[in-house]
């Protein structure tokens, strides 16, 4: 009812009496009472009305955007703590939380920008340096976050986050010793902070060190009986001790406290099938897999437990279902056509056999060791069976590419707008004009993406953007920038602001594309080591996590297909399309996506190149070779490197 008549009021008073007549000070009060219960919500209507009382207090827009960090709004975060710098300019705080907030929605240079600011302010803050080192390690600068996190050490050399962040760049940098070292220090100097005790022990695991590990996992739970993470682990470790039934508990216990941790489901389901428990397995799968619609590995597994069931069409379906999803799982076609004998499908199962033939030739390279592969996979156990896919799907771009890793090479990369002066790209009657007609420093033109290479050279500046007329080009340009220096989310606005524009949509539509693509792929870095920053003090228990994940294209490949409607005949939205596909493994797609790319535009060398890997993947030689051949002759050496290796 209070929430009511204080609605009722900013109706009927004018707002300048309403300002003198509103408490602002008690609605700040009330508002920290609900973030410090960590009621976010309530705690933003209350800074709300301190913000209508007094537009002009930065604490109430500070506090505000802490409460909107804490349940996700980082964009809102970041306007609320910039608004707080426009009336506070040197508040330190503002400029760091705000840097953290950047550092969620992609916004690393903008991220680092305001660390930066912040530490000329304060330089003697270790946080400050503790979320520059964190932000560098999202960019996969591990080497320069150990030097931040140095940093602080040397101003605190008693705190236990430094030496937390730093063990983890450590073992990003496969330090292990170093990592190990670090955590014991973190534990050192705070006994009592769990996030230290988890990952050291995490390290022990990494280790092969069991007993020290479930010491500490031991010693957390003895701080947190209820976190779900730390009997996860103390989980792996009974199971490398040899302890099923230990372990079996705590990942009940994991189930108990998070139902829909599938992960833990599946493990479960590992030991009890192991255990020939059956029933009780596949309820365990059929839990992971209603959680999981899309999980391959549940089917996967169920199918092995059907087949041992001798469930002879539950096992089909499951492993039908199996290569839906993943067309070229080798294991799934095996073991299909183990079934499809059992039920007296001779055709059927040397059918299969022969698609499984085909990609492990390719695999191998080395047909006489097919029938042990045969062997090898028909007696694989469960573990082997994770392990072996763990790398296959891993969201790590050239682990995603392993097909190609023997011979140290990968595809060509999409195709973004950019402004260049290198001799290789491609222009159209549109792109030629806007290039004439503006002094850009080069020709803005269809370019292989580089942005991620060291060499890349940048012809985007202040300078140029303001000697830019057409404020359309000139926001292209501004959020081309932001590409560049990884300020994903703030680029990815303002292309998606232009994809109406006559003139500029479509090429905004590309470069947005691969902007989500590449911003997909840089999300998934941050694995069994997640190391999120926190405003408050209190750590959330999903700072630790287990799970691997492969990047998401779907946006990118959305973005793209809406594109094409509009532009079919438009060669490098085919070309990228080509390149989505392929990343998501769906090499006959990304073939007949090079094929059109090639159609409207003979000359695409890189779609002949790309294509041409494709159908060397698929075993498909002699069509390979031609695209090699036409990819050599416009322009790309290493296609003959590879039609090389391949005629051998």
């Amino acid at each position: 009812m209070k929430k009511l008549l204080v609605i009722v009021f900013l109706l009927i008073i004018p707002f300048a009496e309403m300002s003198a007549q509103i408490n602002h000070k008690h609605y700040v009060l009330m508002g920290k009472i609900e973030l410090s219960k960590e009621n976010y919500t309530e705690a933003i209507q209350n800074f709300n009305v301190a913000v209508i009382a007094k537009p002009n207090d930065f604490e109430a827009y500070f506090l505000r955007g802490i409460a909107k960090y804490s349940l996700g709004d980082y964009s809102g975060a970041v306007e609320d703590f910039t608004r707080t710098l426009e009336i506070h300019p040197l508040y330190v705080r503002a400029y760091h939380y705000r840097g953290v907030a950047n550092d969620r929605l992609s916004n690393y240079a903008d991220a680092m920008a305001d660390y930066k600011k912040a530490i000329s302010l304060d330089p003697f803050s270790e946080e400050l340096h503790i979320a520059s080192g964190s932000t560098l390690m999202h960019l996969n600068d591990y080497p320069k976050a150990v030097a931040e996190f140095d940093t602080a050490l040397i101003i605190n050399p008693e705190n236990a986050n430094a030496y937390i962040s730093r063990g983890i760049a450590k073992r990003y940098l496969n330090d292990l010793d170093g990592s190990l070292a670090d955590m014991n220090s973190a534990v050192y100097n705070d006994f009592f902070n769990i996030e230290a005790v988890v990952r050291r022990g995490m390290i022990e695991l990494e280790r092969e060190e069991y007993e020290a590990a479930m010491r500490d996992f031991n010693a957390a739970l003895r701080m947190d009986k209820d976190n779900p993470l730390i009997y996860f682990n103390r989980a792996v470790a009974y199971l490398n001790l040899g302890d099923t039934t230990a372990a079996l508990k705590d990942y009940e216990k994991v189930n108990n406290l998070d139902q829909r941790n599938a992960l833990t489901y599946f493990n479960r389901a590992i030991i009890y099938s192991i255990r020939n428990e059956y029933d009780v397995a596949l309820a365990l799968y059929n839990k992971v897999i209603e959680i999981n619609p899309q999980n391959i590995y549940g089917y996967f597994n169920r199918g092995i437990l059907y087949y041992r069931m001798k469930q002879w069409d539950d096992a089909e379906d499951d492993f039908t279902r199996v290569i839906e999803l993943f067309p070229d799982f080798i294991d799934a076609w095996i073991n299909r056509a183990v079934v499809k004998y059992e039920k007296n499908d001779v055709r059927g199962a040397e059918q299969d056999q022969w698609h499984a033939k085909q990609i492990m030739a390719f695999v191998s390279q080395d047909e006489a060791n097919v029938d042990s592969l045969y062997a090898q996979y028909s007696k694989m156990d469960y573990n082997k069976i994770i392990s072996f896919e763990s790398d296959f799907v891993d969201g790590n771009r050239t682990k995603a590419l392993v097909q190609f890793s023997d011979i140290n090479i990968r595809p060509r990369g999409s195709l973004i707008v950019n402004i260049t002066d290198k001799k290789d790209y491609y222009i159209d009657a549109t792109l030629s004009q806007i290039s004439e007609s503006n002094d850009l420093g080069g020709k803005l033109a269809f370019v292989v993406n580089d942005l991620f290479d060291e060499n890349h050279k940048s012809f985007i500046n202040d300078k140029v953007i303001e000697g830019v007329d057409n404020e359309s080009l000139k926001k292209f340009l501004n959020a081309l920038y932001n590409f560049e220096i990884f300020n994903y989310q703030r680029g990815e606005i303002m292309f998606t602001e232009l994809l109406d524009d006559p003139v500029l949509g479509v090429y905004a539509g590309i470069n947005l594309s691969v902007l989500q693509n590449a911003k997909a792929e840089l999300v998934v870095t941050d694995k069994n080591y997640d190391n999120s920053i926190y405003i408050t003090q209190k750590r959330a228990s999903e700072s630790f996590t287990q799970t691997q994940e492969k990047p998401d294209y779907q946006q990118s490949l959305t973005t793209i297909t809406k594109l094409l409607g509009k532009n079919k005949r438009n060669p490098y939205v085919w070309y990228n399309m080509g390149n989505i596909h392929l990343q998501m493994q769906e090499f006959e797609k990304a073939i007949d996506d090079y094929t059109k790319a090639i159609q409207y535009e003979q000359n695409l060398a890189e779609a002949y190149y790309n294509r041409a890997l494709t159908l060397l993947y698929l075993n498909k030689k002699s069509q390979a070779i031609k695209d090699l051949s036409k990819a050599g002759e416009l322009g790309i050496p290493e296609a003959y490197v590879v039609m090389k290796r391949f005629t051998e």
